[in-house]
Protein backbone atom coordinates (compact mmCIF):
# COMPACT_ATOMS: atom_id res chain seq x y z
CA UNK A 1 0.00 0.00 0.00
CA UNK A 2 1.65 3.53 -0.73
CA UNK A 3 1.37 6.56 1.47
CA UNK A 4 0.12 9.49 0.37
CA UNK A 5 2.24 12.44 0.60
CA UNK A 6 0.04 15.06 1.25
CA UNK A 7 0.74 18.67 0.23
CA UNK A 8 1.52 21.71 2.46
CA UNK A 9 -2.02 23.49 3.04
CA UNK A 10 -1.32 26.85 3.99
CA UNK A 11 -4.32 28.21 5.56
CA UNK A 12 -5.49 31.92 6.95
CA UNK A 13 -3.46 32.80 9.75
CA UNK A 14 -0.49 30.83 9.46
CA UNK A 15 3.10 32.32 9.88
CA UNK A 16 5.46 31.53 6.83
CA UNK A 17 9.05 32.50 4.93
CA UNK A 18 10.74 31.84 1.74
CA UNK A 19 12.73 28.22 2.20
CA UNK A 20 15.43 29.82 0.28
CA UNK A 21 15.24 33.80 1.40
CA UNK A 22 18.99 34.64 -0.56
CA UNK A 23 19.69 37.62 1.85
CA UNK A 24 22.96 39.73 2.77
CA UNK A 25 24.02 38.24 6.51
CA UNK A 26 22.51 41.93 7.60
CA UNK A 27 19.29 41.74 5.87
CA UNK A 28 16.39 40.83 8.27
CA UNK A 29 14.12 37.63 7.38
CA UNK A 30 10.85 37.78 5.50
CA UNK A 31 7.48 37.03 7.58
CA UNK A 32 3.79 36.61 6.06
CA UNK A 33 0.73 35.86 6.76
CA UNK A 34 -1.53 34.27 4.64
CA UNK A 35 -4.73 36.13 3.94
CA UNK A 36 -5.91 33.20 1.15
CA UNK A 37 -5.64 30.33 0.45
CA UNK A 38 -5.38 28.60 -2.86
CA UNK A 39 -7.93 26.43 -4.17
CA UNK A 40 -9.26 25.86 -7.41
CA UNK A 41 -10.39 29.22 -7.83
CA UNK A 42 -7.82 31.28 -5.86
CA UNK A 43 -4.19 31.88 -5.85
CA UNK A 44 -2.50 32.17 -2.32
CA UNK A 45 -1.84 35.53 -1.20
CA UNK A 46 0.35 36.45 1.48
CA UNK A 47 0.80 39.93 4.06
CA UNK A 48 4.05 41.18 4.81
CA UNK A 49 4.49 41.06 8.57
CA UNK A 50 7.20 43.50 9.01
CA UNK A 51 9.30 45.44 6.34
CA UNK A 52 12.45 44.13 4.88
CA UNK A 53 14.96 45.10 2.37
CA UNK A 54 12.32 43.89 -0.39
CA UNK A 55 8.97 44.18 1.01
CA UNK A 56 6.95 46.76 2.95
CA UNK A 57 4.87 45.60 6.28
CA UNK A 58 1.53 45.89 4.86
CA UNK A 59 2.38 44.54 0.93
CA UNK A 60 0.53 41.43 -0.05
CA UNK A 61 2.70 39.13 -2.27
CA UNK A 62 1.49 35.71 -4.60
CA UNK A 63 4.04 33.23 -4.08
CA UNK A 64 4.22 31.45 -7.80
CA UNK A 65 5.45 28.24 -6.57
CA UNK A 66 3.80 28.04 -2.21
CA UNK A 67 4.68 24.13 -2.16
CA UNK A 68 8.08 24.58 -3.04
CA UNK A 69 9.07 28.16 -1.97
CA UNK A 70 7.43 28.44 1.30
CA UNK A 71 7.89 26.97 5.12
CA UNK A 72 5.78 27.39 8.19
CA UNK A 73 7.48 29.29 11.17
CA UNK A 74 6.96 29.91 14.34
CA UNK A 75 7.19 33.06 15.28
CA UNK A 76 7.47 35.20 19.28
CA UNK A 77 6.53 38.74 20.16
CA UNK A 78 10.04 39.54 20.93
CA UNK A 79 11.01 38.34 17.26
CA UNK A 80 9.59 41.38 15.90
CA UNK A 81 10.76 43.63 18.30
CA UNK A 82 12.52 47.12 16.94
CA UNK A 83 10.84 46.05 13.65
CA UNK A 84 8.77 48.43 11.49
CA UNK A 85 4.64 46.56 11.73
CA UNK A 86 1.40 47.72 11.35
CA UNK A 87 -0.54 47.86 14.11
CA UNK A 88 -4.54 49.16 15.70
CA UNK A 89 -4.28 51.13 17.75
CA UNK A 90 -6.80 50.39 21.19
CA UNK A 91 -7.66 53.87 21.80
CA UNK A 92 -8.38 55.92 18.73
CA UNK A 93 -8.48 52.29 16.68
CA UNK A 94 -6.68 53.96 13.89
CA UNK A 95 -4.03 51.78 12.04
CA UNK A 96 -0.33 52.44 12.57
CA UNK A 97 2.89 51.66 10.88
CA UNK A 98 5.90 52.50 13.08
CA UNK A 99 8.72 50.04 15.05
CA UNK A 100 7.92 48.14 18.08
CA UNK A 101 9.19 48.95 20.97
CA UNK A 102 7.74 46.89 23.64
CA UNK A 103 4.95 44.22 23.38
CA UNK A 104 2.72 43.65 25.97
CA UNK A 105 1.95 40.06 27.45
CA UNK A 106 3.65 36.97 27.36
CA UNK A 107 6.17 36.46 25.28
CA UNK A 108 4.61 33.72 23.33
CA UNK A 109 4.31 32.46 20.01
CA UNK A 110 2.12 34.99 17.67
CA UNK A 111 -1.09 33.91 17.01
CA UNK A 112 -4.31 35.56 15.42
CA UNK A 113 -8.23 35.81 15.59
CA UNK A 114 -9.59 36.95 12.52
CA UNK A 115 -12.40 39.76 12.80
CA UNK A 116 -14.49 41.40 10.23
CA UNK A 117 -11.86 41.33 7.14
CA UNK A 118 -8.38 41.54 9.38
CA UNK A 119 -6.74 39.28 11.37
CA UNK A 120 -5.63 40.55 14.85
CA UNK A 121 -2.85 39.36 16.92
CA UNK A 122 -4.15 38.16 20.57
CA UNK A 123 -1.17 40.04 22.27
CA UNK A 124 -0.13 43.94 21.64
CA UNK A 125 2.64 46.00 20.54
CA UNK A 126 3.79 49.48 21.20
CA UNK A 127 5.36 52.09 19.20
CA UNK A 128 6.21 56.02 19.48
CA UNK A 129 4.31 58.25 16.77
CA UNK A 130 4.06 61.85 15.60
CA UNK A 131 0.98 61.97 17.70
CA UNK A 132 1.20 62.55 21.27
CA UNK A 133 1.10 59.49 22.91
CA UNK A 134 2.24 55.87 22.09
CA UNK A 135 0.36 54.09 19.71
CA UNK A 136 -0.69 50.74 21.68
CA UNK A 137 -2.58 47.66 19.73
CA UNK A 138 -2.17 43.89 18.55
CA UNK A 139 -0.40 43.10 15.15
CA UNK A 140 -3.17 44.13 12.51
CA UNK A 141 -3.37 42.04 9.04
CA UNK A 142 -5.98 43.29 6.74
CA UNK A 143 -7.17 40.24 4.33
CA UNK A 144 -7.40 42.08 1.12
CA UNK A 145 -5.22 41.88 -2.13
CA UNK A 146 -4.37 45.07 -2.69
CA UNK A 147 -0.85 46.67 -0.91
CA UNK A 148 -1.55 48.99 2.35
CA UNK A 149 -2.06 52.50 1.04
CA UNK A 150 -1.75 55.61 3.59
CA UNK A 151 -4.40 57.64 2.60
CA UNK A 152 -7.27 54.68 2.31
CA UNK A 153 -6.22 52.74 5.47
CA UNK A 154 -5.55 56.43 7.38
CA UNK A 155 -1.94 54.71 8.30
CA UNK A 156 -0.41 57.05 11.14
CA UNK A 157 3.44 57.60 10.76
Amino acid sequence: MKTKIMKNTFTVGQIVRFKNYKRKPEDKEAYFVVIQEEDENNQLVLFTIKTNRFYKAGETIIPEFPQEDLRFVDLKYSDLLQEKIITQDTIKFEVGIGTATAFIGEDALIEFEEKDGYLLSKNEFEFFSHSQYPIRGPLFILIDYKNMDDEKYNIVP
